[in-house]
């Protein structure tokens, strides 16, 4: 693994250079190099903090509690892809923050201690057993404890500690208060927005376009993409030109986020997502996928008897998936999913380059690099 002096060499080497003169390639590396330190600096943080939690649940309540510290751990530390820390970063660097991740690793940490309260709650809500290749934490809790109400009620007890946890980090930060203050109100927002997605997703009613993407808007983009890079312009006192052009970037990731999400649900490589490739269909989630495929009279052979029951075949799946494919059902989605990238790249691109209107060259360069890793992630 490099060490974070060469990172940071590597990745001023790919910052170097105007905006305008970036191709893709450049911007990847320059993302990923940018990707690698923040994830190896908010790993580190994210792992004495719960091995603090652990310790303090051990003294106040023995083994069982413990076993609870263990179970948010191993769920935060497996498989985190740290997108969420990387773009709050990107975008306070993007509006002249100085300091990076030293000065926004409380924020990065809120993150991801909110995606795990997200995470503990969803699973226990869609009934699923794993995440990130292993058992979720209610399932998890539940072997533990032998029982399943218990699991659950303590797998419950896990996310509400996850949340109070963000708030703690994030109201460490060591900025200015004033910044943390602005900081802490867009967490609060993004918090209201994903809650309410997540009614309209168990609500299930979704069934045009336009609801497709107001559910993607608040379940998703609103904290993977939104929220974080608000967050990151708060936290550097950005001007209102640069948190516009921010906001207009942000709306078109978000959703590609999600749809691309929705297409590895059905079609990806559960070796690589750590999740299964059937609980969506056999769930009836509403998905781009799914919305897409309802426009079409001919699917309903395909759905009836598989969206949304449990005990679905595999043959009947497989048909499904196939059906998705050769009707074109997947090449529209896919191609809907490379319009918000071109898109979100425009955004960019109609950014001006003035320290007083817009965001430095650097962070853009981040920033368009990010539109391919989170738009065409394998997991």
């Amino acid at each position: 693994m490099p060490s974070d002096d060469a990172i940071k060499t590597e990745r001023t080497a790919s910052l170097a250079g105007a905006f305008s003169s970036a191709d893709e390639s450049t911007a990847a590396i320059a993302f990923q190099a940018h990707l690698r330190m923040v994830k190896g600096q908010v790993d580190g943080a994210l792992a004495t903090r719960l091995d603090a939690l652990r310790v303090r649940l051990r003294e106040v309540g023995g083994a069982d509690l413990e076993v609870v510290a263990d179970a948010m751990k191993s769920l935060v530390i497996r498989g985190g892809k740290r997108f969420r820390p990387a773009l709050l970063v990107a975008a306070y660097e993007a509006c002249g923050g100085e300091g990076g991740i030293a000065a926004t690793l409380g924020g990065c940490e809120a993150l991801e201690l909110l995606q795990t309260y997200l995470l503990i709650h969803d699973d226990w809500m869609d009934g699923d057993d794993l995440r990130r290749g292993g058992p979720t934490v209610h399932a998890a809790l539940r072997a533990h404890f032998q029982d399943a109400f218990r699991g659950d009620a303590f797998g419950i007890l896990a996310g509400d500690m996850a949340s109070s946890m963000a708030q703690a980090a994030l109201a460490g930060s060591r900025l200015a208060p004033g910044r943390v203050l602005a900081a802490s109100r867009e967490f609060a927002q993004l918090q209201v927005d994903v809650v309410l997605g997540q009614m309209l997703d168990m609500q299930g009613a979704a069934s045009t376009d336009a609801q497709m993407d107001r559910l993607h808007e608040l379940k998703t983009g609103s904290y993977t993409v939104r929220g974080p890079l608000l967050m990151g312009a708060a936290l550097a006192a950005a001007s209102p030109a640069a948190r516009a052009s921010l906001e207009r970037f942000a709306r078109p990731v978000g959703l590609a986020f999600q749809v691309r999400d929705d297409l590895l649900g059905t079609f990806g490589d559960s070796a690589k997502t750590g999740k299964s490739d059937v609980c969506d269909l056999r769930r009836g989630k509403r998905t781009a996928l799914l919305v897409e495929a309802e426009k079409d009279p001919a699917s309903a052979p395909y759905l009836n008897g598989v969206v949304g029951v449990a005990q679905a075949s595999e043959g009947d799946l497989a048909a499904l998936r196939n059906w998705l494919t050769e009707s074109g059902v997947r090449a529209r989605v896919e191609a809907r999913l490379s319009s918000l990238l071109g898109e979100a790249r425009q955004a960019l691109d109609d950014a001006p380059p003035s320290e007083f209107t817009a965001l430095t060259s650097q962070g853009r360069l981040v920033l368009l690099g990010a539109v391919e890793a989170l738009g065409y992630r394998e997991q």
